[in-house]
């Protein structure tokens, strides 16, 4: 899987720092911006730890 449109997105939030939060359901490869934390039991991360965590992924992906 590639991750070059979500990387695109997080790299927007840094930039212009965007005061926002995400969940990552890595089984099903689906990302959530969100304002408010909605009771879920996925994590939530700010853009750059949600791009920390998509790096360390793919390092460990070997069809990446």
């Amino acid at each position: 899987m590639k991750y070059t449109t979500i990387k695109s997105v997080l790299r927007g939030n840094i930039k212009a720092g965007t005061k926002v939060l995400w969940t990552w359901d890595r089984d099903r490869h689906h990302f959530t911006q969100i304002f408010k934390d909605y009771s879920d039991n996925l994590p939530i991360y700010t853009p750059s730890q949600l791009m920390e965590e998509i790096e360390k992924e793919l390092k460990g992906s070997p069809a990446s």
